[in-house]
């Protein structure tokens, strides 16, 4: 009896062992979008943080509490005191959400060293570039970089057919060179420490165009991105390990929101990316990328202008 008794206590503590590691831990995860300033489907700042939260709430192999914050809404000090990540999308210049926030969330940083950040599209583009004495130093430190924009010979930004280049990142683990047509920010102002993870290149092939300005397009974009002398320059999403121990994201990517979010490979780098900023380890096949319904697509998204 006593043997029958320890056979099935040991199952149980097996049960148990296998119960706890089958049960992921838990990231604490902000979404924080911006107000909806750029015409319907562009910039959908709202959608775009929506459907990623959308992915990240049905992952399997990890677990994500996620609070949505959506048109310019900030969290409480204890929302941001116990985050283990924070996703910005919005607009930058005079509309960032951290326009009036910089001190305080450098402050944030200071407090969680580990603290992960994802910045997408115009979020990397900080208020008050323009200035004559700009340098950058806040978002420098945050997240390794930042979108200038002073001159037409220093920075680009294009309406662009890409293929991203990816390089050998726990982020891209699982995910495959992909193709989109996007409005893409290129030479970014970099500190020498950040880490490519998409190089942009020209298509070698010519796309099919519905009438003669796309053609014309690709034809100028094509040229120019062809003409920057360095990787470095076409370095579109790059990662940035802070000195304090985080881990930081920054992406140009993510200006029309259906051809961004119809990517798999984007979704399945998306979802990569939470989970790395936020100290998981990523797995070789990457997270889910998951289907997207049109009705999950259009999360939060803007209404079309009548006519």
């Amino acid at each position: 009896m006593k043997r029958i008794y320890a056979f099935l206590l040991s199952l149980l503590f097996c049960f148990a062992a296998l119960h706890l590691q089958a049960d992921p831990e838990t990231k604490n995860v902000l979404l924080l979008s911006g107000k909806k300033t750029h015409g319907y489907g562009h910039h959908e700042c709202n959608s775009d943080i929506s459907v990623l939260e959308n992915l990240l709430q049905r992952q399997s192999k990890a677990r994500f509490d996620t609070q949505l914050f959506l048109d310019g809404a900030w969290p409480e000090p204890s929302q941001l005191e116990e985050a283990d990540a924070i996703v910005i999308i919005c607009d930058g210049d005079a509309n960032h959400l951290l326009k009036d926030r910089m001190d305080e969330f450098d402050a944030l940083q200071e407090r969680n060293s580990d603290l992960g950040l994802l910045f997408v599209h115009y979020a990397t583009v900080p208020f008050g570039r323009k200035e004559p004495d700009f340098k950058g130093t806040y978002f420098n430190k945050w997240i390794g970089g930042f979108y200038a924009g002073d001159s037409k010979s220093k920075t680009l930004t294009k309406y662009s057919h890409i293929e991203g280049k990816l390089a050998a990142h726990p982020v891209n683990r699982g995910v495959e060179p992909y193709r989109i047509f996007d409005e893409i920010y290129y030479r970014m102002e970099f500190v020498k420490d950040i880490v490519p993870v998409v190089v942009a290149e020209p298509l070698d092939e010519v796309p099919t165009f519905h009438n003669l300005i796309e053609q014309k397009r690709f034809e100028k974009d094509h040229s120019l991105v062809a003409s920057f002398e360095s990787e470095r320059e076409r370095t579109i999403f790059w990662s940035y390990e802070r000195a304090g121990g985080g881990r930081s994201l920054g992406t140009t990517l993510g200006h029309i929101h259906r051809n961004f979010w119809t990517n798999e490979d984007i979704r399945k780098q998306m979802v990569n990316s939470v989970a790395w900023i936020s100290g998981l380890d990523v797995p070789e096949e990457g997270f889910d990328a998951l289907e997207l319904t049109e009705e999950q697509l259009n999360l939060n998204h803007s209404a079309p202008k009548a006519k």
